[in-house]
């Protein structure tokens, strides 16, 4: 048989925004996450520029005693690969550019660089020579003229080559971990100092900064209810009564369990604003998410299927998994079994104990690691009965799903879907394919990565939980209902189950490693991170979250 070798198509010439030149003298690292891995997060630093920007592209031209002033003009260079916005271009005896720059007058050689770029680009399209600019600081009000000098060209040229010689290699550079770091909107994407401790090079690092989404979701699980929206509000209606009107700005994610109706433009303007809509079963069972466009993040994706593809790496992530949950299990048992002193939990703890160190310690393949994993959970739910304080009010005969069978299960089946959509959240967030994992098999359909990242979770969310509110109380059997051999939670145990969920997300825990209190929400994304950082070669293993 024949094969041909297909023609490589045509590369493009790769143009690099000129505000990047800036960035790579300020801070490699920072540049690589903007311009390599498309992050866009903002803090209110950057926020303010953006509206002292706006505000001053109010005018398109401005005309002075002695100077024309033409705001936001795009330009490139073929020679220097650079492209982007200038600030302004000022007409004043000659061609020269203007930046603006928040914050107060300052000698910086940052913004001085950025500035030559600018003339430099605008020497080879208009085809003058641009001898110097101006930098004005709005906290100042006033503006530095800045000379374009042979050196600061030559600065100009070398600073470009580093970033290509980055954006090329993929390489992401180490953290500055200085005084740089403090406010810098990407500190929760970069984690400088919780890198450099676990490569043992720092000291133990402070508290992460706090990830911009506040946890406020909306649940909508009522059947017959339906979204809408006037203006930047959601309305929530029933036969045409409307029963809430929230404004857009205190949602960060919708849920909608069961049959649950949501209008067209109310989807659109969820997407615009990239708060994620989930869907839910009535079973528990998560569907899919609905989300703004992609991450950015290809280099990302890239090396998770390099690392997927490779027996050894795939293999090692999966027993990191395995070894969070089944230790996590562990705990659990070792805390329930302080007050009731049972046997027959103190020789499940044993077991699981073999197995998390067989899981450490051993050389394993996939299979082995799944049938140590499916022993270990078995151990760990034959004994789950002896955790709930009133077993023959709400009786745990076994793991049972698709569909849960009994009320603890059903508990157990809508918490792990809970559980799957803000894991899923983090990891899509990061910009990791959520459906290619290196545990759980690739199905169509199912988030594997997403479900091998929750692993660790599971004991830790949704068992302690239900374990509590059952053994308080909380739930009774008559908030259940027996549909065709599937069990179901009622409406006003679904609202009870909401806010118990919330609540445990929310809960601050001290991280095992770093010793600072987060929230849990907050550690599924610092986990996700983690996970993106070790396939990415930056660390050499993946640490499973785990709980003393």
């Amino acid at each position: 048989m024949k094969t041909s070798v297909l023609p490589s198509p045509p590369t493009e010439p790769v143009y690099l925004p000129v505000s990047s030149v800036a960035e790579i003298l300020y801070c490699p690292r920072n540049f690589y996450y903007r311009v390599v891995e498309g992050a866009t997060e903002e803090n209110v630093f950057v926020i303010e520029g953006k509206l002292q920007e706006e505000r001053r592209n109010e005018r398109e031209r401005v005309i002075r005693e002695d100077s024309l002033q033409i705001k936001s003009i795009m330009i490139g260079s073929e020679e220097l690969r650079l492209v982007g916005v200038v600030d302004a271009i000022e007409y004043r005896d000659g061609l020269c550019p203007v930046e603006f720059k928040r914050g107060p007058l300052r000698d910086n050689v940052n913004d001085d660089v950025q500035l030559a770029a600018q003339a430099m680009l605008i020497e080879e399209h208009a085809k003058l020579s641009v001898d110097h600019g101006y930098i004005y600081y709005s906290q100042s009000r006033t503006r530095r003229q800045v000379n374009i000098t042979p050196e600061l060209r030559e600065l100009v040229l070398r600073t470009v080559d580093v970033a290509f010689q980055i954006q090329e290699s993929g390489t992401i550079p180490v953290p500055v971990l200085d005084a740089r770091c403090n406010g810098c909107s990407l500190a929760p994407r970069c984690l400088p100092e919780e890198i450099q401790y676990l490569k043992g090079q720092g000291k133990k690092p402070s508290k992460p900064l706090p990830s911009i989404n506040l946890g406020r979701v909306l649940y909508l699980d009522e059947p017959g209810l339906y979204l809408g929206k006037r203006g930047e509000r959601l309305v929530v209606s029933k036969d045409k009564k409307v029963l809430a009107d929230i404004p857009l700005c205190n949602v960060d994610e919708v849920v909608l369990v069961g049959a649950i109706n949501a209008s067209g433009p109310v989807v659109k303007l969820l997407l615009d604003h990239g708060i994620p809509l989930n869907y839910i079963t009535s079973f528990g069972r998560y569907r899919g998410t609905l989300k703004p466009a992609w991450s950015k993040n290809s280099p990302l994706r890239l090396s998770q299927y390099q690392a997927y593809l490779d027996p050894t790496v795939r293999v090692e992530l999966a027993r990191r998994f395995v070894w969070g949950k089944v230790a996590n299990m562990r705990t659990q048992l070792l805390r329930a079994n302080r007050t009731r002193k049972s046997a027959v939990i103190t020789k499940a703890i044993e077991r699981l104990q073999q197995v998390v160190h067989l899981v450490r310690e051993r050389e394993l393949n996939l299979g082995t690691l799944l049938g140590l994993e499916g022993s270990a959970t078995r151990e760990y739910f034959q004994v789950f009965n002896e955790l709930l304080k009133s077993p023959l009010e709400f009786s745990f005969p076994n793991r049972n799903r698709r569909p849960p069978r009994d009320p603890v299960n059903a508990l157990l089946s809508f918490g792990y879907a809970l559980l799957t959509k803000d894991i899923l959240s983090a990891i899509e967030m990061i910009g990791f394919d959520p459906y290619l994992g290196f545990y759980h098999e690739a199905k169509y359909g199912r988030p594997a990565l997403a479900l091998d990242v929750m692993e660790e979770f599971r004991p830790l969310i949704v068992d302690s939980m239900v374990i509590s509110a059952l053994n308080k109380n909380v739930f009774s059997p008559e908030e259940f209902e027996q549909r065709l051999g599937a069990c179901f939670l009622t409406d006003p145990a679904r609202r009870r189950f909401y806010d118990l969920y919330e609540t445990r997300r929310k809960e601050m825990v001290t991280h095992p490693v770093f010793g600072y209190r987060l929230p849990y929400i907050r550690i599924f994304e610092l986990q996700a991170r983690f996970l993106a950082k070790v396939v990415q070669g930056e660390l050499t293993e993946y640490k499973p979250f785990l709980t003393r």
